[in-house]
């Protein structure tokens, strides 16, 4: 636990800072982070932020926006919008953001976003008079920030609910200022790691698993526990991974990480095997068996 709190505690740093020029822009892997986004004209100047879980995240408004370089969705008031600031300021074509939708009740992404442009982030890391939940930037340095503030103008549509109303508003930002900014920003807070499959396999002294489906059944996930001398000791039947899950955990059959990891896995693909026509077929654990002991 102190080695939790140390780390929660610990100045927060980054290990790589890029700065990307306009001209440079285009030899770059562009957005940096992952998200539920499409990518439109990438050297367009207006981005499209919509509140919620929103429908027009495919085409936007069913027909195309030459001037909008990419538009998403924002849910919550912290690290989604630390997903939307790396991606924006990352970026050296974008300079506006139009947010549009309904704000998100509670999280309140909306008001948080366009508080932190106007405000900025206090010594906690808190949106300075964001409303919503929790809207702390923990993985976003100050430095992100400023940038943020100087390179992007936000406009506030969320109160504008008629579609063909919101076309024109969106229109008229192509009037406003598209001058590329002179550079955009990309800090990396750690280091990604390249996955490798595991290279040994220590067996489970609580026992191992046999997963079987059964499709028209009222519990199509059928599970059989052995222990590890080759004795059924349970067996487990459930409609869904999830609570296949919890069973096996609430029952303690599990003791090992990689096996919870394992089982996870088998689960799900078991349970996208039951309405559709590909065949569960088990696989075997990765890597080479060795001693306990």
């Amino acid at each position: 636990m102190d080695r939790l709190n140390s780390l929660e505690e610990s100045a927060l740093e980054s290990v790589g800072i890029t700065t990307i020029t306009p001209q440079e822009f285009a030899s770059y892997s562009w957005p940096v982070q992952p998200g539920n986004y499409t990518v439109l004209n990438p050297t367009a100047s207006i981005a499209i932020l919509s509140l919620g879980d929103s429908h027009i995240i495919g085409k936007p408004f069913g027909e195309p926006f030459t001037n909008i370089a990419i538009i998403g969705n924002l849910t919550t008031e912290n690290i989604g919008i630390e997903y939307v600031v790396k991606n924006l300021i990352s970026n050296p074509f974008i300079r506006h953001l139009a947010v549009i939708g309904k704000e998100v009740s509670g999280h309140r992404p909306g008001d948080a976003i366009i508080n932190l442009q106007k405000n900025g982030i206090d010594t906690n890391q808190r949106i300075i008079d964001a409303s919503g939940a929790r809207p702390i930037l923990r993985n976003t340095l100050q430095e992100e920030i400023v940038h943020f503030r100087k390179q992007i103008t936000i406009h506030d549509f969320m109160r504008c609910d008629d579609m063909d109303a919101l076309k024109n508003e969106i229109r008229s930002l192509d009037s406003l200022d598209s001058t590329p900014y002179e550079h955009g920003l990309y800090l990396r807070l750690v280091d990604s790691v390249q996955a490798e499959p595991a290279k040994r396999l220590q067996l489970d002294l609580s026992g191992y698993f046999i997963i079987l489906v059964r499709k028209g059944n009222e519990n199509p996930l059928y599970v059989e526990h052995y222990q590890n001398n080759g004795r059924l000791s349970h067996i487990i039947e459930g409609k869904d991974a999830a609570t296949i899950c919890s069973t096996i955990i609430n029952m303690q059959l599990v003791s090992r990480m990689d096996h919870a990891a394992y089982l996870g896995r088998e689960l799900a693909k078991a349970e996208n095997s039951i309405n559709s026509n590909i065949k569960y077929i088990q696989d075997q654990a990765q890597g080479e068996i060795t001693c306990q002991g």
